[in-house]
């Protein structure tokens, strides 16, 4: 999509924006902490100690996601210290091509990728928290079974899928840049001030207590992990409402949330690192 066509999408949309925030909050969640038979498993390079981010946004009742996106006056950021994993065996950058009976074998289910909703074919992504602990994925590598207390409640427990199709993604002008999480190009930055990730038609969360949380994104990485993002949700009542990381205008709503930071080394990139940006 072009510039000019997406920035006006936006505005467009943000002249009817209510007062009421039905964006909550933002939720990382940490998904996964791999370990040395993690490590040693087929599927790509995967450090001992990567930690498998989960994303999502929390809204209101009946509020539905549309978009991350990057503009001029609001810049889209997902960046790593060191590389982002990919599944070289059976994963994708978008999860609705991964099917669910791939899931089980070695580490498909630490790959990175984008998400409206999805963190497989025929399987929304959910809090482990929020997740009813039925039908759980049993690996058959036998890994994917580390126990690190920082990363909460264990994957042989609960493993944050609840069935349904979630809607696909549909991309604006990143299709070069979210190749960094595949299997064919490696990077540790995804920057732009033109696109975005969408559901065209909206997502609601779709989990067994309820909640509406949509996963908006996976990402495993050993480095320092941080974003800076700009979301737009559609309100029950056909008006949307824009959440921007840095220096609202007009209709636009701060929030603190969409910007994340894993360490305090704030920015910090290793040398050497492959970026990845719009021009």
């Amino acid at each position: 999509m072009k510039l000019n066509i997406t920035c006006a999408f936006l505005l467009f949309l943000n002249v009817f924006s209510y007062a009421q925030n039905g964006l909550e909050k933002v939720i990382v969640e940490k998904y996964y902490i791999s370990d040395e038979k993690d490590a040693e498993a087929f599927g790509g390079k995967l450090p001992v100690g990567s930690v498998t981010y989960r994303v999502f946004v929390d809204m209101l009742p009946r509020y539905k996601f549309q978009a991350v996106y990057g503009i001029p006056t609001h810049q889209l950021r997902i960046t790593t210290s060191t590389l982002f994993f990919n599944n070289e065996d059976k994963g994708g950058v978008l999860p609705n091509v991964i099917p669910a009976r791939n899931l089980k074998d070695n580490t498909v289910m630490l790959d990175s990728w984008i998400s409206v909703g999805a963190a497989a074919e025929g399987n929304y992504g959910v809090l482990k928290s929020d997740d009813n602990g039925f039908e759980t994925i049993v690996n058959a590598n036998g890994v994917l079974q580390n126990n690190n207390k920082a990363a909460g409640i264990p994957l042989t427990k609960q493993d944050g899928l609840f069935p349904g199709i979630a809607p696909r993604v549909t991309i604006f002008g990143i299709d070069s840049l979210i190749k960094i999480f595949d299997k064919r190009t490696i990077g540790a930055e995804l920057i732009t001030s033109n696109g975005s990730w969408a559901s065209l038609y909206g997502t609601m969360g779709a989990d067994s207590l309820g909640n509406n949380r949509v996963l908006i994104g996976q990402f495993t990485t050993d480095g320092d992990f941080s974003f800076e993002l700009n979301i737009q949700i559609g309100s029950p009542f056909g008006s949307v409402e824009n959440y921007v990381a840095k220096n609202p205008q007009g209709f636009e709503k701060l929030m603190p949330d969409l910007i994340y930071v894993s360490s305090k080394e704030k920015g910090k990139v290793a040398k050497g690192a492959t970026k990845a940006k719009s021009k």
